[in-house]
């Protein structure tokens, strides 16, 4: 069995510990152990209920190390591996899907944000893997990734009202990914989606908008180069320690890395989650 085998052997076996050391070994096999890690995400996607049931774990491994390659031919795999039956995404991925995500979208895309676009005007994809892709369209911008000019064009196209139902998530979504990236070209489509009631203004209200275009573009623009610089660490063990599953190595969000509108999305997108669950709960309890 090669090296790269056996260390993605270590990977599949259940565990609390993050494998440090293996996992610096693994960075230093890009090459040999690049497409094993392909097959993982390929295997999920083409029967995720076999992958649970054969106990595999080594997915999150896989995706660290395959977006900090920055490999372009990931891109695709990831998407689909994300892209399975609910309930299995669930079980898998868990809160990796709004977590982690937007920044397997940015590191893996190259440039070519063409898919992620697919995903956010595809309104038969989850809403949540929706507005995951949203946020790495701003992520592509506000790393540089996507030329801000292009990106904003981008964006553009996504005040569509054919995109989503009136007061749905993704309104709020797109309203709070640009408020990160102060949004001084598109500030008149923002306040039409308020003034057509599209935005649910419990998710993010105008004051909020116009409160954050009142801080000005410098504040804004280092609030966006600290969020990136969190979202997108060049060290791979900062990167995966962001994972829910190692959080115990480092459970704290640096402080002044997330904007308040930043903050409040995450807490909407845990309450909504609670939401969601209760009356899943409620379901089973009916039958």
């Amino acid at each position: 069995m090669s090296r790269a085998k056996e260390l993605m052997a270590a990977f599949d076996v259940v565990s609390g510990k993050y494998l440090r050391d293996e996992m610096e070994e693994a960075v230093s096999l890009q090459e040999e152990i690049t497409p094993i890690l392909i097959n993982i995400l390929e295997d999920i996607s083409a029967d995720p209920v076999r992958y649970i049931d054969e106990g595999h774990t080594a997915e999150l491994y896989a995706v660290a190390l395959l977006a900090h390659f920055r490999e372009k031919k990931a891109h695709l795999p990831i998407i689909r591996a994300f892209s399975i039956p609910d309930e299995q995404r669930d079980y898998i991925w868990c809160d990796m899907l709004t977590e982690t995500l937007p920044v397997l979208l940015c590191r893996t895309a190259g440039g070519d944000y063409s898919a992620v676009m697919e995903i956010i005007r595809n309104r038969d994809a989850h809403e949540y893997l929706r507005t995951s892709a949203m946020e790495a369209l701003k992520l592509g911008i506000a790393s540089g990734d996507l030329p801000r000019d292009k990106g904003m064009a981008m964006f553009a196209t996504l005040f569509d009202e054919t995109l989503a139902e009136p007061e749905e998530y993704f309104w709020a979504s797109l309203v709070t990914d640009l408020l990160d990236l102060y949004p001084e070209e598109l500030i008149s489509e923002i306040r039409d989606l308020f003034a057509k009631g599209l935005v649910f203004q419990g998710e993010v209200s105008l004051k909020n908008v116009e409160d954050e275009m009142v801080e000005g573009r410098d504040k804004s623009m280092e609030k966006l180069k600290q969020q990136v610089v969190w979202s997108l660490p060049d060290d791979v063990h900062e990167y995966i320690s962001n994972f829910a599953c190692f959080r115990g190595v480092d459970e704290k969000v640096p402080a002044g890395h997330e904007s308040p509108v930043k903050a409040q999305k995450k807490q909407k997108k845990q309450e909504r989650s609670n939401r969601k669950k209760a009356k899943v709960s409620k379901r089973k309890n009916r039958k």
